[in-house]
């Protein structure tokens, strides 16, 4: 079983942390094998890569290379290529692959494809949904026309802001307001994201999302507002579970950071993880587990949530993020973006309600053969006399 982590992206880092998470719950039934992609787009394999202090160096100490060759239709596509005249290529066998590269390379359906054209089954996707999901805005079209509230939104380029910044300001202030969030569109670990309370911090923003992404999302703060997060797991067209909500715990204005997802120390917060590997990545994240609000909100979230999955076509497990308006009087539910390769897989979210870990790491598996035997049962070539005709000269004339 293969787990794909690394990835030319800035959330690099947080992707072999859920790595190292996801292959320690596998190894209690299964054989995962690390496939390490690095920042500079090379492939690494090897029990080295079991172990995050082996990342200390780069390339990673004890790793050994392998290559992803596209067009083998019989599931080896990851060889380790041989050293030596009298020993072969390495073909790795693998079952199917997980993905668990966050952002750029992996979570946008890139790294999907090249496994598509390997015959590979995969969780993580599929490729369009990966992709969709990716692209906040595009995220975002896809839910409100399956009648989901999202937060309004104006998207913003990095050559239209090269070529006349204080009209794109001034068209933030005019449409959008303050206080709002600038973020880039296809990016999450909320790495490049503002929150600008006055107009006068909207350049700051632009110049920091600009700097990750070619393109920014600004979306009005909602202040008012409380954060709960719920996971979805299962395929679009089967059952889907949705896991407890959560509330994540924050400072009153402000936006949850790398470091507080990250950096925080573990057990602070209800809900926290236990000793060992999860006590690293979003497990740490101060959070109240279940959130504190009302039993019919809970399950409209919930619900919202399986709406959201099945619109986007996903299948593996997704974190869909919401903004509870008004939660004391009439709340709206609004759905904040998706996390296709949400940190640490969201286990945290699935245990209160009786799906550890290593059963979460099960299901990926059983859904990646799943998808990979759907994908299989659909003709994609077919024979014509198209070449025929034009070989005899009976071809279009023209």
């Amino acid at each position: 079983m293969g787990v794909c982590f690394g990835g030319p992206s800035v959330e690099h880092d947080v992707s072999i942390i859920s790595a190292e998470q996801l292959m320690a719950a596998l190894s209690e039934r299964h054989q995962p094998v690390p496939i390490y992609l690095g920042r500079d787009g090379r492939f690494w394999t090897g029990d080295a890569l079991r172990s995050v202090g082996a990342f200390a160096a780069d390339p990673p100490d004890g790793a050994e290379p392998v290559e992803l060759r596209l067009g083998r239709a019989d599931g080896s596509g990851f060889v380790q290529p041989s050293t030596s005249r009298l020993r072969g290529d390495h073909f790795l066998r693998l079952d199917a692959v997980i993905c668990a590269v966050h952002g750029t390379g992996g979570e946008d359906g890139a790294l999907l494809g090249a496994l598509e054209h390997t015959d590979l089954p995969y969780v993580g996707g599929g490729v369009g949904p990966a992709a969709a999901a990716m692209n906040k805005a595009t995220a975002k079209a896809v839910f409100g026309a399956a009648g989901i509230e999202v937060n309004p939104d104006l998207a913003i380029g990095r050559g239209e802001y090269a070529r006349d910044a204080s009209g794109a300001i001034e068209r933030v202030v005019e449409t959008i307001g303050t206080p709002c969030f600038v973020k880039p569109v296809s990016l999450g670990s909320s790495i490049g994201v503002s929150r600008c309370g006055t107009a006068d911090e909207l350049a700051d923003a632009f110049e920091l999302g600009f700097e990750v992404d070619r393109t920014v999302l600004v979306e009005p703060a909602l202040d008012e507002a409380i954060e709960i997060n719920c996971a979805v797991l299962g395929r679009a067209d089967s059952e889907l579970r949705a896991s407890a909500c959560e509330q994540p715990v924050k400072a009153e204005n402000s936006l949850l950071g790398f470091e507080e997802k990250y950096m925080s120390g573990a057990g602070k917060g209800r809900g926290a993880a236990g000793a060992g590997a999860k006590e690293a990545g979003m497990a740490s994240q101060d959070r109240l587990i279940p959130a504190p609000i009302p039993d019919d909100l809970t399950a409209a979230i919930q619900d919202t949530a399986r709406r959201a999955h099945r619109a986007l076509g996903f299948s593996g497990v997704v974190r869909y993020d919401f903004l509870v308006v008004d939660p004391e009087g009439t709340p709206r539910v609004v759905l904040n973006e998706a996390n296709t390769v949400p940190g640490s897989f969201s286990f945290y979210l699935f245990e209160p309600i009786g799906l550890g870990f290593v059963d979460l790491a099960d299901a990926l598996i059983e859904i990646a053969l799943a998808e990979g035997a759907e994908r299989r049962a659909t003709t994609r070539t077919f024979e014509s006399i198209l070449l025929e005709t034009y070989t005899s000269g009976q071809g279009p004339k023209k």
